[in-house]
């Protein structure tokens, strides 16, 4: 069973090379839950993984997702589907303020699949033309190896850090690398989570921990990691050296 939720941040090619980094039966605590594409993946193929999130609406959906997908499916097909522009505005400024969580939970999922940057809060309408069919797969989502955990640390690098419980690796889907230079004063999504990639390379250098980073490839990514292990995959979804075709890099510091 897939994610019901569309990915905004990468093309998710990279997951038989993640596979052959993350053995089976490997215990993972993954960070930056949000469409859990690949958390999904990894969990169907004899992988123990145990997501965290620090935003609440991320937690908020997988929680109900994983309790009564039924429901939350029926709940989402009452609402569905979403054609104006300006409720889909309106919808994307006022979800979280609605009182059951089942609902909250099916406008996240319904303006996740409209958007055209694939996330609840940020994009434009952009309406799905298979809301109906993946409507139905949400309503038979089951993933008994998927563990949600919501983080009370501001920061998940702390949240890493501190983890207590047994962990194999760590897997972050960073997606798209950037200096951070904007990011004062930029508004982000109720869902979005604010990365220093500046703090992620510390950590991964000061860590015993095993972590393994999903970046959308470019340059300046490889050259921000360039002391640890590349493994760079083309748009086929193949382990490649050469950079011509290439769409996700997994970085890892062991």
């Amino acid at each position: 069973m897939t994610s019901p939720l569309k990915s905004p941040i990468t093309n998710n090619k990279c997951l038989s090379t993640l596979k052959k980094i993350i053995p089976e039966k490997s215990i993972v605590h993954s960070f930056l839950l949000y469409d859990g594409n690949l958390e999904v993946e990894l969990a169907k193929s004899k992988r123990f993984v145990v997501a965290h999130t620090n935003r609440y609406v991320n937690y908020e959906f997988w929680n109900c997702l994983m309790m009564d997908s039924e429901r939350l499916g029926a709940i989402a097909g009452h609402f569905s589907p979403i054609e104006n522009e300006n409720i889909f505005d309106i919808l994307q400024k006022e979800w979280p303020k609605y009182s059951d969580p089942f609902v909250r939970s099916s406008m996240f999922f319904l303006l996740n699949r409209n958007s055209n940057m694939s996330y609840a809060s940020v994009g434009k309408l952009e309406p799905d033309e298979r809301i109906n069919p993946n409507i139905e797969k949400m309503k038979k989502f089951s993933c008994p190896d998927l563990h949600v955990i919501l983080d009370n640390e501001e920061s998940f690098i702390d949240s890493i850090i501190n983890i207590e419980s047994e962990c194999d690796y760590v897997f972050l889907p960073v997606g798209k690398f950037s200096f951070n230079l904007l990011d004062d004063g930029k508004n982000e999504g109720f869902e979005q989570t604010k990365v220093s990639h500046k703090s992620l390379c510390q950590l991964m250098a000061q860590t015993n921990k095993k972590i393994v980073l999903l970046y959308n490839y470019s340059d300046s990514v490889v050259k921000h990691y360039k002391e640890f292990n590349h493994y760079i995959v083309d748009q086929w979804g193949r382990h490649t050296e050469s950079t011509k075709f290439a769409k996700e890099v997994l970085i890892a510091n062991f």
